[in-house]
């Protein structure tokens, strides 16, 4: 078997396929890439990787000498190719299945294995298909995935939930101590659907997405689902478990609510992460703490090494509260926000979930009363943003000492 690659075209079907199958399988077979020469077209090269969870396939072209199939080492190959000069990428494979890989002067030798011995895909296409551009699939994909924990021995936690419903697409991340939704609209002619999609997969996806990318098309099969990029198919098999009734926990009401720029509060705790996060010289990680007062919000943290003080402009409705948080989980919420945007950030008491939401609210729930933007904050849509469907939902810290 002999096949010629260009080397970019090459490197921009492996760099995928090691991202989201690294090649740390003890299964020889499970652990490297599959190359199919020819592919479905003549003068093509279909390259595969699969972990029996989730996997990736597309379809290169490649001017075939002698056709067959094979198996490479995941990361030995990415490694060989992005070592090797730029120009074409000869393999040649011999009846042992050993490789000579080489470019120009430069060449190397590695064991290959049978391409029979990969194990069998799933059928990659779906009864239920969606459309969405790049633009909208990264945003909600940053806004939840922060959310979802992969090491949780909680099933329902280590993936993303997606629920397709009167031409709206619900998108929800929790790991028990925060939770994000997110809702696009899909069309009234998508066929409903829930799912619950391992945000492993998902956190590949959003690194290959761009914002200008055109319309990703996501096909839902019986137990997995395939998200096709540009002709790159991103599958995976789904996690089969019930999803928390996530309306349940958020408030449909609060005792005080504050408004204030997303910009300004994350400056603020981008700062007070210095502290909070510090963690030389034994130090644990401690909490921002919030003292929500007419005109301002005060933060403030302190730790064996060292403190923070600052004071943000804010507008309030309601009663004064101190509340303390998380830095860590309140920043990642507030990165997948446009900076434009002014957000309201409803509380109940110290110890009660906290919601984050666009100032003049998202409408993922209805509330018991109606929220007017105090004067000043009303600039969320200044810079021609659509609306954020979004709400980030934070159990808060208990506060130690005074």
């Amino acid at each position: 078997m002999k096949v010629i690659f260009e080397k970019s075209i090459l490197l921009s079907a492996l760099i995928p396929a090691a991202g989201v199958v690294p090649g740390h399988n003890s299964a020889a077979a499970i652990d490297g890439i599959l190359f199919e020469c020819p592919g479905e077209d003549p003068g093509t090269c279909r390259i595969s990787a699969y972990d029996m969870e989730k996997g990736v396939r597309t379809t290169i072209p490649a001017k075939i000498m002698d056709e067959g199939k094979f198996i490479l080492n995941t990361q030995k190959i990415l490694q060989i190719v992005r070592s090797l000069p730029d120009g074409d990428i000869e393999i040649d494979i011999n009846a042992d299945f050993k490789a000579k890989i080489s470019s120009g002067a430069s060449s190397f030798e590695i064991m290959g294995i049978d391409g029979a011995d990969f194990p069998g895909l799933p059928l990659l296409s779906g009864d239920r298909n969606y459309t969405l551009t790049g633009e909208k699939l990264r945003s909600i994909i940053s806004k939840t995935i922060i959310c979802a924990d992969p090491s949780d021995t909680r099933p329902a936690f280590t993936g993303v939930f997606f629920k397709i419903e009167n031409g709206v697409m619900t998108v929800v991340g929790c790991d028990g101590n925060r939770m994000a939704i997110c809702e696009e609209d899909v069309g009234n002619d998508s066929p409903e659907a829930k799912m619950i999609i391992p945000v492993k997969i998902l956190s590949e996806i959003f690194k290959v997405i761009k914002d200008n990318e055109d319309e990703i098309t996501i096909s839902l099969a019986r137990k997995h689902v395939i998200f096709n990029i540009n002709g790159v198919l991103y599958f995976t098999r789904l996690i089969e478990t019930e999803y928390l009734d996530y309306y349940r926990i958020i408030p449909k009401s609060h005792m005080t609510e504050v408004f204030l720029t997303a910009h300004e509060l994350r400056s603020a705790l981008e700062r007070a992460s210095i502290i909070t996060e510090d963690k030389l010289g034994g130090n644990s990680r401690t909490y921002v703490r919030f003292d929500v007062v007419d005109g301002m919000v005060k933060i403030s943290s302190a730790s064996t090494g060292g403190s923070i003080y600052e004071e943000i402009p804010a507008a309030k409705n309601g009663n004064d509260l101190t509340i303390a948080f998380t830095c860590r989980y309140l920043l990642e919420a507030l990165r997948a926000c446009p900076e434009a945007y002014t957000l309201r950030i409803r509380m109940n008491n110290a110890t009660s979930g906290v919601c984050i939401e666009e100032a003049q609210g998202s409408g993922i729930v209805k509330e018991t009363a109606d929220s007017t933007v105090p004067e000043g904050f009303d600039r969320a849509d200044s810079d021609g943003d659509e609306k954020m469907k979004f709400i980030y939902f934070i159990m808060p810290r208990r506060i130690t000492g005074n």
